[in-house]
């Protein structure tokens, strides 16, 4: 078993030749009242960012892992207009179910609850739609639908013009720099297609899809959960109301954190949102029943 400090590292080989590292990190003492956790990044956000949020939840008796997106982090994937496909379908069908073997391999056969942040939160809606037995609900901490009705006055503007400029930008050059989404690196065309209708018409297939996600979605009963954090301009309650509404058939929950704990800093002094997580775990999974109607609660 590894040490707190030292997380165990699996490579992820993906259909295009390149690898992404999938960190672990294992509780010392399991509860086995509590589902292992996978931790699905922000856009341009490397895994071992959300090492201190593992941590932390590890100590609490979760096991946690913590995947890379293509072209993020430590990922070998080149991103450029000769690169493989890497949009939010390959993301939902491929990569999150390579994660989850992964860890089932280390940890056992579990069940499995999602947490994403921001972009990897709307992956973790999409890989719902695909009804995989192993995952039975997801955490959506500072994260959003980028629709840009979801966000007030000039921001929601700017997110409907970016809708329309950086799809063209991304087909031009192969990816788009990051600084347009306050991050550094660069992001695959792909990924930001995908975004872009999300943005601009809140339209949930992304391409090259095998499956309709819109209907996958609507039967999704598995809970929800969204933590808004307080003056998080980038996902306002908003906006995380409208990736929630993407479950109309499951049990969601939004909680407003009043600290204003930053849009990536959260993760890095995770307390407030560990215990949010952990109780809404504990009072939620036990008493999941598939097919109950949609009932938000905002908790602030």
């Amino acid at each position: 078993m590894t040490t707190m400090e030292d997380p165990q590292r699996v490579e992820l080989q993906h259909s295009d030749g390149s690898t992404s590292p999938l960190l672990i990190v294992e509780t010392a003492r399991r509860d086995e009242s509590r589902p292992a956790i996978l931790v699905l990044p922000g856009i341009a956000v490397g895994a071992r960012y959300y090492l201190p949020l593992a941590r932390a939840l590890a100590a609490e008796g979760v096991d946690v892992a913590i995947t890379e997106l293509r072209g993020q982090g430590e990922s070998t994937y080149r991103i450029g207009r000769r690169s493989g496909p890497a949009g939010y379908h390959e993301s939902a069908a491929e990569d999150v179910p390579l994660a989850l073997d992964a860890m089932e391999q280390r940890l056992g056969a579990r069940s499995v609850v999602l947490l994403g942040h921001s972009m990897g939160a709307q992956i973790g809606v999409y890989h719902l739609a695909r009804h995989d037995p192993r995952v039975v609900g997801l955490i959506a901490v500072a994260a959003q639908s980028p629709f840009h009705r979801g966000f007030p006055g000039s921001f929601g503007h700017k997110l409907r013009a970016a809708s329309v400029i950086l799809p063209t930008l991304a087909w031009l050059s192969g990816h788009v720099p990051g600084q347009f989404f306050g991050a550094q690196g660069r992001i695959p065309a792909d990924r930001v297609r995908d975004w872009s209708r999300l943005a601009g018409r809140g339209v949930m297939q992304p391409a090259r899809a095998d499956l309709d996600y819109p209907a996958g979605l609507a039967r999704v009963t598995v809970p929800a959960l969204a933590v808004a954090i307080a003056d998080d301009p980038l996902a306002p309650a908003g906006a995380a109301r409208n990736l929630l509404a993407m479950l109309p058939s499951a049990r969601t929950t939004l909680e407003l954190e009043p600290e204003a704990l930053g849009h990536n800093a959260w993760a890095r002094r995770p307390a407030e949102v560990v215990a949010r997580v952990l109780s809404w775990i504990d009072r939620e999974l036990g008493a999941v029943t598939p097919g109950r109607d949609d009932d938000e609660v905002v908790d602030a």
